[in-house]
């Protein structure tokens, strides 16, 4: 398991703030000129595990230049935290069986909706079909399989 906390701890010279959402309504972002990560004081705990890393990422991989090139750095961000956070797709399936909602499903993975909504955006093939087969085995009256 992925431990985001002791990641951002191993960033060394870098500094942990918190912003009000009425200052700034990101969940987090990352000043690369004053080694500081930010994160919203409102967020859950699920939701700071994932902004932590996600903006840890940031941090390791560096600044990019505006406009496409930023927004594809974002996309790349978002697979590599949805990937790093949700390696198992078992451990997926095991919950979308019987979860009613995403956020229930992302909660019980430790993750939120945003994340886990990335990760099934992301599937490979492979996991994919791994998914359809365990829905079409699985007998129940509720879930999101």
């Amino acid at each position: 398991m992925i431990h985001p906390w002791r990641r951002l701890r191993d960033l060394h010279g870098w500094e942990l703030r918190w912003h009000r959402p009425e200052d700034d309504a990101d969940a987090g972002f990352t000043l690369f000129e004053e080694q500081v990560i930010s994160l919203r004081t409102d967020l859950t705990w699920e939701e700071r595990r994932c902004t932590v890393l996600h903006e840890c990422l940031h941090a390791e991989r560096g600044p990019t230049l505006v406009g496409v090139l930023a927004e594809r750095e974002e996309l790349r961000v978002r697979r590599e935290t949805a990937r790093l956070l949700l390696p198992s797709v078992q451990d997926i399936g095991d919950v979308l069986v019987w979860a009613h909602t995403v956020d229930e499903a992302a909660t019980e993975l430790l993750v939120d909706a945003h994340v886990l909504s990335d990760r099934l955006a992301w599937l490979t093939a492979k996991e994919r079909a791994y998914l359809r087969r365990r829905a079409l085995n699985c007998r129940r009256d509720g879930g999101l399989l």
